[in-house]
């Protein structure tokens, strides 16, 4: 496989909410994912990408928990929709995970498919819904 069908994510200050915790989380989540990308290019296991991909889920619950526990803490009103949007990722990437249980699997095109997808679902999400929370959290001394 070609790792030039995957494109890296490169983080830009567009991408800052402006939170220091959460922002070094969205680098280190996007960080597996291009690490995921990276590796696709070269020969690789299927346990090794495995571990990979369960290393950017494994990442990406705790950032979210991370998001959802500052929700719980200052009682943010959009905490409902937000969590939703968590949800429909969570959703996809259980859809992802269930795939790699069949032997027949393509697990590097799958490890493409979930690190691309982690990658351009947190891009926009942190564009259209992380930025909403920047004042708030900032508000409560974050």
């Amino acid at each position: 496989m070609d790792k030039l069908l995957w494109t890296e994510f490169v983080w830009t200050d567009e991408y800052s909410v402006g939170i220091k915790v959460i922002d070094e989380q969205h680098r280190q989540f996007f960080g597996i994912a291009n690490s995921i990308i990276r590796s696709l290019g070269a020969k690789i296991s299927r346990g090794a990408l495995l571990a990979s991909l369960g290393e950017l889920g494994d990442y990406a619950f705790y950032h979210l928990g991370t998001e959802e526990s500052y929700f719980d803490k200052f009682e943010y009103k959009d905490a409902p929709s937000h969590v939703a949007a968590h949800d429909q990722y969570r959703k996809k990437i259980g859809e992802f995970f269930d795939q790699t249980k069949n032997k027949k699997t393509d697990i590097k095109k799958l490890a493409g498919e979930m690190a691309s997808y982690s990658s351009d679902w947190l891009m926009n999400h942190i564009s259209l819904v992380d930025k909403k929370y920047t004042v708030f959290f900032k508000e409560h001394g974050l």
